[in-house]
């Protein structure tokens, strides 16, 4: 928020408050130490000029009473030293005789009696021969008054020199008030008053046009060019990436390809109204999913996606892959995805999916087409020696055993020359059915390989299991019973069934099957309508 007012700093943050207490600090410091040094240099001139004094008015009667000591005139010398004594410098005053006899004695007025302070003694000499000693005056200074003056004079000094440093704080804060602090709150006030964007200026003041308030000011209107250029170019900026934005938007809106955002965690972050198109889901439903795993609920195989994203993320690409969606209603649907990774700002995945389920549906029908028989929509005989192929790779791989079974249709060509190729036909179609039911797992193969010639392949299956002769008796028993065809007759046809099993009977598909042909002939040369396990090689 913006104000138009005037700022106001108070208390400890004003520049101005703290510049005045430090200079004070620093005034009171100054006159701490000067006053303690005019203190000391008054007192001692104090000292010394009171010491003078005295022995300016001791050395002036030096002669008087020398004069009266050589004349022993005890009146003159009394005189002079009670005159001496009147000084109020001088506590008590003595005359003595060079054999020690007091030839005079004064004390000043108010002096106590047992006062007597510092000794200045001066010797007397005879006026008429300076080698002859007369005596000794003995002056007593008072020591108090003497200090008192002192003192007195080092106080004035003392006080003088700290008033010098306070008026000197005084004015070095009006100044910095004057010409700094003032000019920086004006300043601070008309920069907070500039809009930004609206190209106005600071006017720098006549007064401070060449100090540093001018190259402040200056600096500031740089900044504020500065901030307006910028500003112009943000605002150009947008507007293109605002424009940018939508068109981008629209695209992403109007695209024909469903594209996803996804974080690490497979949550939904963004998604077009073609994913939720293609995937079978509303907008509402689809924005549910920010908070659930989008690639378990939309992908058939949530763990194939997750592997496109590690591998996108291994190798820095885009991956891509023909997907199954999760089923919605009963047609199966399909997708073409492209998967790249993000990682700035964090791991993302971006997906594209194009519908393909007519292609898928397309491509599925050819290859069945491929792999099926015509008639009976059995697996031919490429698919068959292709899936073998696959069954003997994975059952060594695992150690596992395969029993392998080739079949022969007995008395169809008698019915085809009796009854024609429809019936012929009638009967390959339902003895084809009644293969399948007999063999049950999905996971084996029943195979047409060419006219009355069919091959059964069992996982997991040994020649000591239970499960093969019971496979095997129901194939001879379902297949043996009659055929009603479209005319209305019945048919019948018998099988001679010929077993081979991995490993026993063979390492490969060809000699899996060759020994299976084996055993098929042997049943046939003996009577049909059976079954037989080729001899171990």
């Amino acid at each position: 928020m913006t104000s138009t007012g005037t700022p106001r700093v108070r208390g400890t943050h004003s520049l101005q408050l703290r510049f005045m207490l430090w200079v004070f600090a620093s005034a009171t410091l100054i006159a701490v130490i000067a006053a303690t040094i005019a203190y000391q240099l008054g007192q001692a001139r104090a000292l010394a000029s009171g010491r003078n004094g005295v022995e300016a008015l001791a050395t002036a009667v030096e002669k008087t009473l020398a004069i009266g000591a050589y004349a022993q005139d005890a009146v003159l010398l009394q005189e002079v030293a009670g005159g001496l004594a009147r000084n109020e410098l001088v506590n008590r005053v003595e005359v003595l005789a060079a054999d020690g006899r007091a030839l005079a004695q004064a004390r000043r007025p108010g002096a106590p009696g047992d006062a007597h302070g510092t000794l200045l003694a001066r010797p007397l000499v005879s006026p008429f021969d300076a080698r002859e000693s007369l005596g000794q005056l003995r002056v007593h200074l008072n020591d108090a008054k003497v200090q008192a003056d002192a003192d007195r004079e080092a106080y004035t000094l003392a006080a003088a020199m700290a008033g010098q440093a306070a008026l000197l704080a005084l004015i070095l804060y009006l100044l910095a008030a004057r010409m700094v602090s003032r000019p920086i709150v004006r300043l601070a006030s008309a920069m907070r008053r500039t809009a930004p964007g609206t190209g106005a200026h600071l006017e720098t003041p006549a007064a401070h046009a060449n100090d540093e308030i001018g190259v402040l000011i200056a600096g500031a209107n740089t900044l504020l060019e500065a901030n307006e250029r910028q500003l112009q170019t943000e605002r150009r900026l947008r507007a293109e990436v605002e424009a940018m934005e939508a068109q981008y938007r629209q695209i992403f809106d109007s695209s024909s390809a469903g594209i996803f955002v996804i974080d690490e965690g497979g949550r939904l972050i963004n998604g077009n109204p073609t994913v939720s198109r293609v995937v079978g889901l509303s907008m509402e439903a689809l924005r549910s999913l920010s908070e659930a795993d989008f690639i378990s609920r939309v992908f058939h195989r949530p763990d194939l996606v997750r592997q496109m994203i590690d591998e996108a993320a291994r190798r820095g690409e885009t991956v891509s892959a023909d997907l199954e969606l999760v089923q919605h209603g009963e047609s199966r649907r399909w997708v073409h995805c492209l998967i790249s990774v993000q990682r700035a700002g964090g791991q993302t995945v971006e997906g594209v999916i194009y519908d393909i389920t007519e292609r898928k549906s397309d491509e599925n029908a050819v290859r069945y087409r491929a792999e099926h028989d015509a008639l009976t929509e059995l697996k031919n005989r490429a698919a068959a020696e292709a899936t073998l192929e696959r069954f003997v790779k994975e059952a060594r791989g695992r150690d596992a055993p395969l029993a392998v079974a080739c079949l022969d249709l007995d008395g169809f060509k008698q019915i085809n020359d009796t009854h024609g190729h429809q019936a012929g036909d009638e009967v390959l179609v339902a003895c084809a059915e009644r293969m399948r039911a007999a063999v049950r797992r999905s996971s084996d193969l029943v195979a047409r390989l060419g006219g009355d010639e069919f091959l059964i392949a069992l996982r997991d299956v040994g020649p000591g299991d239970a499960v093969l002769a019971q496979v095997m008796q129901e194939l001879v028993a379902t297949l043996s019973q009659p055929v009603r065809l479209s005319t209305g007759q019945e048919v019948s046809v018998g099988v001679s069934i010929g077993i081979a099993c991995l490993p026993t009977h063979g390492a490969d598909p060809p000699g899996l099957v060759r020994a299976a042909d084996e055993a098929l002939y042997h049943v046939k040369r003996h009577g049909k309508q059976a079954f037989a396990i080729a001899l171990a090689s």
